[in-house]
């Protein structure tokens, strides 16, 4: 796989190209699938359990214990990255925005996964969303704790298309040699 420069947009071609990788095969599996989708929200309550502990410390003035708690977050961050590249892999990138923002950049049946997890998922989220927003602004927290519980709820709703497609999609692998 070629490595693109910054300077490059990525075409619809190597995005595509890149989701349809024989290499991430693996992980369309649907028992690997979910698997990797429990991960992917152990995960994120670890990583914003962390972000929470990181603001109560930074509160109570601990500071070397923030910044310890900090780096740690930065770790458990790049390993929810990484489990998220793979979730989108596994769904051939259908649950990703952006390649659906792309000029044809799902096919018909991607198209409609797509539409139907969003609509499945947009409801519930946007009342999680709201519920935060109205909690945040009613409610009393100090700043650190009322970010914290926005930044998670925002994680939630990201992620929750991705989690629902990842774990109702059927067996997507392809048979060797068809590629």
């Amino acid at each position: 796989m070629s490595v693109i420069s910054p300077k490059q947009v990525p075409s619809r071609l190597a995005v595509v190209d890149a989701m349809n990788d024989s290499a991430r095969e693996w992980t369309r599996d649907p028992a690997t699938r979910r698997r990797l989708v429990l991960t992917s929200v152990v995960a994120t309550v670890v990583l914003t359990s962390m972000l929470f502990t990181v603001g109560a410390l930074h509160v109570a003035d601990q500071r070397v214990a923030s910044g310890w708690t900090m780096a740690g977050a930065v770790f458990v961050m790049l390993g929810w990255m990484l489990l998220t590249g793979c979730l989108n892999a596994s769904v051939r990138g259908a649950a990703d925005p952006l390649v659906a923002a792309l000029p044809a950049g799902h096919d018909e049946w991607q198209q409609r996964l797509y539409d139907q997890t969003y609509r499945r998922c947009d409801w519930p989220m946007l009342i999680l969303l709201s519920l935060a927003i109205l909690v945040l602004s009613v409610g009393k927290l100090p700043v650190v704790p009322a970010l914290g519980v926005f930044v998670s709820t925002f994680l939630l709703a990201i992620m929750a298309p991705l989690w629902t497609m990842a774990s109702t999609l059927p067996d997507d692998r392809r048979e060797p040699g068809l590629d």
